[in-house]
């Protein structure tokens, strides 16, 4: 890709190290937003560039998204098998906030694609839906991580009047891995004790946190 980076550079008036700091960004972290600090730099390259990151990721086996309307830009799987195998309690989690983001978007609770939320009502919604124990604060903040780190959620402060309850936002990238086929199959589970493979099976696009970084060389 070295030639095309050349290209872009020259035509671009950049330096080769934006491209570079982007397309790393993307890889490691699956999606850039606008609206999240640290990562509008990210997405307006992504936007401005289209063509020639379309083409990087695509010699990398993904596909590149962009939506101008939510201002989000990232990396979509080509090859399932290059893309992460949740666990069963990170799946069923998947599922609640993805429920949760659409109950607020039919009512119009929604801010640039942002659905806001908090973490008592995730677990509460959580057994509700899927008829289970809660898991420990311990696991539930490593699904949260695991979550934030590829851009479905973004953590923010705790309430003052209850430093457990942490304030949590949905953002649209949540549509992107939780796709309507992997809805219908989570929501068929109607609080059985699923098959870990069958949940794992089912179409997420959250990406590996092992990718590899790219040299673009």
């Amino acid at each position: 890709m070295l030639r095309e980076l050349k290209k872009v550079v020259e035509e671009s008036g950049k330096d080769a190290q934006e491209f570079q700091q982007t397309a790393n960004f993307v890889i490691a972290n699956q999606f850039a937003s606008a609206y999240k600090h640290g990562q509008r730099k990210h997405y307006l390259l992504l936007e401005s560039y289209q063509d020639y990151f379309d083409n990087l990721f695509d010699a990398l086996g993904m596909k590149l998204y962009i939506n101008e309307n939510e201002r989000l830009a990232g990396v979509l799987p080509v090859q399932k098998e290059a893309f992460v195998r949740l666990k069963t309690d990170e799946t069923l989690f998947l599922l609640v906030l993805r429920q949760i983001y659409e109950e607020k978007i039919e009512n119009f609770e929604v801010d640039n694609g942002f659905v806001a939320t908090n973490t008592h009502m995730i677990l509460d919604r959580y057994v509700q839906l899927v008829k289970r124990e809660i898991p420990s604060e311990t696991r539930f903040k490593d699904i949260l991580a695991l979550f934030s780190r590829h851009g479905v959620i973004i953590r923010g402060k705790s309430y003052e009047e209850d430093s457990k309850n942490q304030m949590i936002n949905i953002t649209p990238v949540v549509r992107l891995i939780v796709t309507e086929a992997y809805l219908r199959q989570l929501e068929s589970f109607n609080g059985a004790d699923p098959d870990e493979d069958d949940v794992a099976d089912a179409d997420s696009d959250l990406q590996t946190e092992n990718s590899q970084e790219t040299n673009q060389d």
